[in-house]
């Protein structure tokens, strides 16, 4: 968006953060979205008090809001929420690695295994060091 300043961007940021959160915590629903050229609208309501169903306008009905979003994206439109990208789902695994609630416990092994040095945990140093004839004490 380089035709937007710093503050007009600093705007939609916060706004797009603002559905984001909604959808991750269940506040909205989404009901269509479509592929709009460059990037991926969609048609939701949001599950609160006062509920409203959104569209690049606030409606009073989900009814209306799909009515307005076909007319514009018929041919595009698809039901639900958009598939994950391939960035989000790197993101999901990426988390998942640090997630305790789905971390399994692997016996430890007796084994030696060679690894990269940076990739090693901590442990006996002077080991490491002797083990890796690359690097002085």
């Amino acid at each position: 968006m380089p035709w937007c300043t710093r503050s007009e961007i600093r705007k939609v940021s916060n706004q797009a953060q603002k559905i984001h959160d909604d959808i991750r915590n269940g506040h909205l629903l989404i009901h269509a979205h479509a592929h709009d050229g460059h990037t991926t609208v969609a048609v939701g309501t949001h599950l609160h008090p006062g509920d409203t169903s959104v569209y690049a306008d606030t409606f009073d009905s989900p009814a209306e809001a799909l009515v307005a979003f076909e007319k514009v994206h018929a041919a595009e439109m698809r039901p639900g929420p958009a598939h994950l990208t391939d960035a989000k789902r790197a993101v999901i695994a990426a988390r998942s690695v640090f997630d305790v609630t789905t971390a399994t416990s692997k016996p430890s092994s007796s084994e030696r295994e060679t690894v990269a040095v940076y990739l090693a945990d901590v442990g006996d140093h002077d080991a490491l060091l002797d083990t890796h004839g690359e690097f002085e004490k």
